[in-house]
């Protein structure tokens, strides 16, 4: 970040600063979140230091844009969130384990919300294997002061995984509430709601809290609202994307 505050930052250089497309900044400034400075009304777009220092990074809009995007090329992610293999994913989860280990008040707790996000993680690797549509790899981030982490993933989905051993379900709401509460099959690939059936478990009996979207439809459950609330959203996902709070 640089030193002076009072320096205007042109617009590329800050999309390198916030890890973020200069598409994205582009949208944050018509739609107010992150106003730009223009020196001539059709001139480029500039940012002030001290905005870039003070801006709060929201990973959850970041997957979220990426995971809906029509393409991989109007919503690119900086290489630190983006985990290109399983393997790289889990040097990462245990990176993750190694952080959460050391915030007070979650000795009892850490290694759960791990186990959550590698649930989520590598179900995204193990039932999209062969079968991605247009980049294989996951978005994985955290931020621990704001105790959250978010995954997602331009996969198939729930619906298209589950319909391997279940065809006749016909929603992203009907087919993310199954993968949530019932064991299915334990063949590849039909076994991909028995992972999330043991996130659930985690969840309702600790002080976490989930939201998972997939295709058209929205979960959320919490210790405090164990209930399955599948709700439709207006802007389907190609894939997956999840937050983890604790």
């Amino acid at each position: 970040m640089p030193k002076d505050e009072s320096k205007l930052i042109p617009i590329r250089e800050a999309s390198e600063i916030l890890g973020v497309s200069v598409g994205t900044l582009r949208r944050w400034d018509e739609n107010g979140k992150l106003r730009a400075i223009r020196k001539t009304p059709d001139g480029n777009r500039y940012y002030k230091a001290l905005d870039l220092e003070i801006f709060p990074s929201d990973l959850f809009t970041l997957a979220y844009e990426w995971a809906s995007a029509e393409s991989i090329l109007t919503a690119p992610i900086p290489s630190k969130l983006f985990c290109q293999d399983s393997s790289v994913f889990e040097a990462r989860l245990i990176k993750l384990g190694s952080s959460l280990q050391l915030v007070s008040g979650l000795d009892q707790i850490f290694s759960l919300i791990v186990s959550a996000a590698g649930e989520i993680g590598n179900n995204s690797f193990d039932h999209n294997l062969g079968k991605w549509p247009d980049i294989t790899g996951i978005f994985f981030g955290y931020n621990i002061e704001k105790r959250e982490i978010v995954l997602a993933d331009r996969g198939l989905g729930i619906l298209k995984t589950l319909k391997f051993a279940v065809p006749s379900l016909q929603t992203h709401q009907e087919a993310l509430n199954i993968a949530f509460t019932q064991f299915i099959s334990g063949r590849a690939p039909e076994n991909r709601g028995n992972g999330l059936k043991y996130v659930h478990k985690i969840i309702v009996e600790n002080p976490i809290s989930l939201v998972f979207i997939s295709g058209d439809a929205e979960l959320k459950i919490s210790r405090e609202d164990s209930e399955i609330n599948v709700q439709q959203t207006n802007t389907p996902l190609q894939g997956c994307i999840a937050l983890i709070k604790f």
